[in-house]
């Protein structure tokens, strides 16, 4: 959290040049070491009303540097920035209320980021929404508006929501959305609908791809999913060999029923083609062989 909120400090935000030349006056004392000077240079700007003083000394008092921590005083300062519209001081106040539970006060500062447009702020709140079912559309809502700005994980719950809700065909476009952007969950996803033609022409060769995608990324459902398509000939070859080394893997990630299908896998293998399957598993995971 501390880490994310310290970036803030070098950013040049719009706002007048005198401000960001006042504001910088502070940055060259923390530069120089002397962060005490930070605080007193920001400490008179913000009393003054100036936003990005404000949001600097509430680090600085957030983060103990130049003088004692001071969480009441860096809230204070920061909200002061916050209601200026400053939406890292707003993306601050909500994510220190979630750290401590107050999730009406997260809810309203990351309403306040997500109207102003901030893909990251509209994410939480949807997920804050979403949260024991309280505000489902509200939640839709957001999760769109943070999809359209091409964040892979509001694109991903974003497709989540519509299968849910039956819409398959919404759901495997932002599922491809996501899954070209490298999350393995919507690589997953999106084989799931290719497989069984859901809002999608059905393609079991793409989808054993997509699969073989997810399981290199070390997603388990992918992993199980593959070996059952590689087990069953379905999607390409068949091949028991490539199919155990998937199933051993997401057996050691826990994955249910992945475990069923090795017993049943070792049933009818030799145990040289058992033995093979276990050299090829490193390289597989890897990615240096295909086994797909």
């Amino acid at each position: 959290m501390v880490k994310a909120i310290l970036l803030g400090l070098a950013l040049a935000l719009a706002q007048p040049a005198s401000a960001q030349i006042r504001a910088a006056d502070g940055l060259a004392a923390l530069d120089a070491g002397d962060a005490g000077a930070a605080r007193a240079i920001w400490a008179a700007l913000a009393a003054r009303g100036d936003v990005l003083a404000q949001h600097n000394l509430a680090v600085l008092k957030l983060t103990g540097q130049g003088g004692a921590q001071d969480m009441d005083g860096a809230l204070i300062w920061f909200e002061a920035a916050a209601l200026q519209g400053h939406l890292p001081a707003q993306q601050v106040l909500a994510g220190l209320a979630l750290e401590r539970g107050d999730h009406d006060v997260a809810q309203r500062w990351y309403l306040a980021a997500a109207e102003a447009g901030d893909g990251v702020a509209q994410l939480a709140l949807a997920q804050l929404l979403e949260r024991g079912g309280q505000d489902p559309e509200g939640a839709l809502h957001w999760y769109g508006a943070a999809a359209e700005q091409g964040l892979a994980a509001a694109q991903f719950a974003l497709a989540a929501a519509l299968a849910e809700q039956g819409d398959h065909a919404g759901a495997a476009g932002w599922f491809e959305a996501a899954a070209g952007q490298g999350d393995p969950r919507a690589m997953h996803n999106l084989a799931v609908a290719l497989a069984q033609g859901l809002g999608l022409e059905q393609d079991e060769t793409a989808a054993r791809a997509l699969y073989l995608q997810a399981a290199q990324a070390g997603y388990a459902p992918a992993m199980r999913n593959l070996a059952l398509m590689q087990a069953r000939g379905r999607g390409g070859a068949q091949s028991f060999r490539f199919a155990l080394v998937w199933a051993l893997a997401a057996t050691d990630l826990g994955e249910p029923g992945a475990d069923d299908l090795v017993a049943a896998l070792r049933e009818v293998m030799s145990a040289a083609a058992i033995a093979e399957a276990g050299a090829l598993a490193e390289d597989c995971l890897r990615g240096v062989a295909e086994c797909g």
